[in-house]
C-alpha cells in the first residue's frame, strides 16, 4: 500500500479544503509534517484512521463519545451550519494482481435529525458500490483495524508501551491479530455457548435448572467483561487525550521559565555551595600570598642573590683555605730543603704550590654584598629551587579552580536571573498540577477496572468449571443418548484442538517475532552490549531481556529513553512480522527522547521503518542535526500553520516556512 494523498474540509482545526501530496519520491520515504502544539497534527493522524475505518477508528479524543457525537465535535466551529465536513484518503493497492488507485470519502454534516455520513468508495476514478457497501470488511483484509496501531501510532503509545506492566497486554493483542487468533477465540466461545445449550437438554430439570442458572451467570459476566474492556478503552482513550494536554502545559510551562521556576531552592543551594567554594579557594591563595608565593614576581633577583650568596661564602672559605695553605706550603718546602733534594725539584714544588695558592685567591676575590652564613645560602637556595617554583605551582592550580567556580557562578546567576516571578507561572503551574491530578485519577480508575476485570475473568473459569462439572454428570447419566454424547464429545475435543492449536501458532511464531524485535532493538541502542538476547514468553507474553552471562535485565535498569526505544522496537518488529508492505503514520515522534536517544530513532529507524513513513513532529523535535541528519530521507515537507484570525490550519509546502527550526 502506498498513500498518495490526504484531503481534508472542515474537519477539526482545519477549516475549509485542504490536501497534502504523500506519494514517497524514489528513495525518499520520509513525508515530514511540522506543526506546533495544537496545530493539528494528531487531527492528521485521527484523519487517516477516520477514512479507513470509520466507527472502528483508534481516535486520539473521542474519549467516551458515540462515534455521531464525535463527527459532530470534529466540525470546523467556523463552518456555517450545515456544510459538509469531509476526510478523503487516496492510496495504491495491488487488486488481483493489478496496481488499483483507490479513493476513500467519508464525509458527514450535522442535519435536521442529527449527523449524516456518507461514505463512498473509487477504484481507479471510478466510484463502486460494491466496495463502499462492504468496506468494512474489505479493509479490514488489507489492514485489520486490530493491528493498525502497528503503523499509525504516536508518542503517547511509545510512552505506554514503554512500560512492563502494559507491555504484555499490548503485544499479547498485537500478536493475536497478526496471527489471526481472535477468530480462534471466537469459534471456542460459540463452541462453548452451543455445548450449554445441548448439555442443557439431557439434564434431569433441577440440574438443567442450575445449568441455566449458570451459563445465565456466565452470559452476564461474558456482558460484564465485555464492558470493562469498553470502559477500560475509552479510560484510555480519556488519558492519552489528558497526557496531550499535559505535554502541552508543559511546553507552555517551559516555555514561561517555569521549570527553572521549579529549580529554584535547588540552583540557590547550587549557589551558596559554589559561594563557599569560592572562598576556600581565595582563602587558600591569601596563604600562599602570605608566603612564598610574591617572591615568584622577583625570580631573576631571588636567582642572582642565591648564587651571590654561593659566591660570597665560596670565597669566605677560599681565604681561610689560603691562609692555612701558607702556613702548610711553607713548612712542606722547609721539609724538602730539610732532606737535601735537589734545589730544581724543590724550585718546581714550590712553584706549583705558589700557582695553586694564586688560584684560590683569585676565588677568594669576591665582592661581598650579602655576607651570608651557610644557613642563609640554603635557604636562598631552597627558596629558587623549592619553595618558590612550588607555590606558584599550586597558585596556578588554586587559579583554575577559582576560574571554573567563577563559571559555573556566572552560570548560575544567569539562569537564577531568569527564574520568573511567581504570578507568571502560577496559572500555567495550576493547569499542569489539575491535569496531573486527573491523570492521576484516571490511572486509579484504570487499576481498578484492572482488579474487576481479573476477578470478572476469575469468575468466568469458576463458572466455566462449574457448568463442566454438570455437563459431564449429565453426560455419565445419560449414556443412551449417543447423538448428543457424540456432538458434546466431539465439540470438546474441537475447543481442546483449538487451544493446541492455539498454542502451537504462537510458539511457532513467536521465535520470529522475537528476533525480528531483538534486531530492532539492537538497530535503536547505543549501548550494543547492554543486551545479548530477547524472549516473549508466549503463554503470558512478557519481554524478558537478557544480558550476555544469562541474567535477565529488568525494565526498570534501563533508562527511560532506552525502555522507549525498546517500545519502538517492539512496534517496529511486530510491524515487520505483520509481512505487509503499509506505511508508517507516527505522531509527535520524539517526544520524550533525550538528545542522545533521539539521534538513534532518527538515524536507525525513520528511513527503514517501512517503504513510506509520515512524521508529525513539532518544532521542538526534528530540528537542527536531526532535520539535517535525516534530510536526505525526505521527499516531501509540509507545515500545518494554525491561524488564529481565521480560527483554522492550512497545509502549507516546506517545513517551517521560516527555517528557523532547522538551522
Amino acid at each position: 500500500m502506498i498513500l498518495n494523498e490526504i484531503a481534508v474540509r472542515n474537519y477539526g482545526v482545519y477549516r475549509g479544503s485542504h490536501r497534502a501530496v504523500l506519494t514517497p519520491t524514489h528513495g525518499k520515504p520520509v513525508v515530514l509534517f511540522g506543526g506546533l502544539n495544537g496545530g493539528g497534527k494528531t487531527t492528521l493522524l485521527d484523519a487517516f484512521q477516520l477514512a479507513l475505518y470509520g466507527p472502528k477508528s483508534r481516535l486520539s479524543n473521542r474519549g467516551r463519545l458515540g462515534y455521531k457525537d464525535y463527527l459532530k465535535q470534529c466540525i470546523n466551529r467556523a463552518a456555517r451550519t450545515g456544510d459538509w465536513a469531509e476526510v478523503q484518503l487516496d492510496f495504491i493497492k495491488v487488486l488481483n494482481g493489478v496496481s488499483t488507485q483507490f479513493a476513500v470519502t467519508r464525509s458527514w454534516r450535522d442535519g435536521p435529525k442529527g449527523i449524516v455520513e456518507e461514505l463512498s468508495v473509487s477504484l481507479n476514478g471510478t466510484p463502486s458500490s460494491q466496495f463502499t457497501e462492504h468496506w468494512d470488511e474489505i479493509v479490514d483484509t488489507y489492514l485489520p483495524s486490530s493491528i493498525s496501531h502497528l503503523f499509525f501510532f504516536d508518542g503517547e503509545q511509545i510512552a505506554a508501551l514503554a512500560e512492563q506492566s502494559s507491555a504484555a497486554g499490548i503485544l499479547s493483542t498485537a500478536v493475536n491479530s497478526l496471527l489471526g487468533l481472535d477468530l480462534v477465540d471466537r469459534l471456542k466461545a460459540d463452541l462453548k455457548a452451543f455445548e450449554r445449550r445441548k448439555q442443557t437438554t439431557a439434564l434431569d430439570s433441577a440440574a438443567a435448572s442450575q445449568l441455566k442458572a449458570l451459563g445465565e451467570e456466565r452470559d452476564g459476566n461474558d456482558r460484564l467483561e465485555e464492558s470493562l474492556v469498553t470502559q477500560r478503552g475509552e479510560l484510555t482513550n480519556e488519558l492519552d487525550r489528558l497526557r496531550k494536554a499535559l505535554a502541552l502545559h508543559e511546553a507552555e510551562f517551559r516555555t514561561r521559565g517555569g521549570v527553572v521556576f521549579e529549580k529554584q531552592q535547588e540552583l540557590q543551594t547550587q549557589l551558596k555551595t559554589l559561594m563557599a567554594e569560592k572562598q576556600v579557594y581565595e582563602e587558600q591563595l591569601r596563604q600562599l600570598a602570605a608566603g612564598a608565593l610574591p617572591l615568584a614576581m622577583v625570580i631573576p633577583q631571588l636567582q642572582h642573590a642565591a648564587q651571590q650568596a654561593g659566591a660570597e661564602l665560596a670565597a669566605q672559605k677560599a681565604v681561610v683555605l689560603v691562609g692555612e695553605l701558607v702556613q702548610r706550603d711553607g713548612g712542606l718546602v722547609q721539609k724538602l730543603c730539610d732532606l737535601k733534594l735537589p734545589k730544581a725539584s724543590i724550585d718546581q714544588v714550590a712553584e706549583y704550590l705558589a700557582d695553586d695558592r694564586s688560584e684560590r685567591q683569585r676565588v677568594a676575590h669576591c665582592d661581598i654584598v650579602l655576607s651570608p652564613d651557610e644557613p642563609a645560602a640554603a635557604s636562598l637556595r631552597t627558596l629558587y629551587d623549592v619553595t618558590v617554583p612550588f607555590c606558584v605551582q599550586q597558585a596556578q592550580a588554586l587559579l583554575a579552580n577559582l576560574d571554573g567556580v567563577e563559571e559555573r557562578l556566572a552560570r548560575l546567576e544567569a539562569e537564577l536571573a531568569r527564574v520568573p516571578e511567581q504570578d507568571s507561572v502560577a496559572d500555567v503551574r495550576a493547569r499542569l498540577r489539575a491535569c496531573q491530578s486527573q491523570i492521576d485519577s484516571k490511572v486509579a480508575e484504570c487499576d481498578a477496572l484492572n482488579v474487576r476485570q481479573e476477578a470478572a475473568q476469575r469468575r468466568t473459569r469458576e463458572l466455566d468449571d462449574a457448568i463442566q462439572r454438570i455437563a459431564d454428570a449429565g453426560l455419565n447419566a445419560h449414556q443412551a443418548e449417543d447423538a448428543r454424547v457424540r456432538t458434546l464429545k466431539h465439540s470438546k475435543k474441537v475447543r481442546d484442538t483449538l487451544d493446541a492449536f492455539r498454542s502451537g501458532v504462537v510458539k511457532r511464531h513467536i521465535a520470529t517475532i522475537e528476533s525480528l524485535v531483538f534486531d530492532a532493538f539492537r538497530a535503536l541502542l547505543r549501548k550494543k552490549n547492554l543486551i545479548h538476547s530477547l524472549t516473549i514468553n508466549p503463554d503470558t507474553f512478557e519481554v524478558v531481556l537478557w544480558q550476555q552471562a544469562g541474567m535477565a535485565l529488568p525494565f526498570d535498569r534501563l533508562s527511560a529513553g532506552e525502555r522507549q526505544l525498546l517500545a519502538t522496537a517492539l512496534l517496529w518488529g511486530l510491524a515487520r512480522a505483520a509481512g505487509r508492505p503499509i506505511p508508517t503514520i507516527i505522531d509527535t515522534p520524539l517526544g520524550r527522547l533525550d538528545s542522545s536517544h533521539r539521534g538513534r530513532l532518527v538515524e536507525s529507524y525513520f528511513p527503514h521503518a517501512s517503504h513510506q513513513v509520515i512524521l508529525l513532529s513539532t518544532d521542538e523535535e526534528i530540528t537542527g542535526e536531526y532535520y539535517n541528519a535525516l534530510q536526505p530521507y525526505i521527499g516531501r515537507e509540509y507545515t500545518l500553520n494554525h491561524d488564529d484570525a481565521i480560527g483554522g490550519t492550512s497545509i502549507q509546502q516546506g517545513y517551517f516556512l521560516n527555517h528557523e527550526t532547522t538551522v
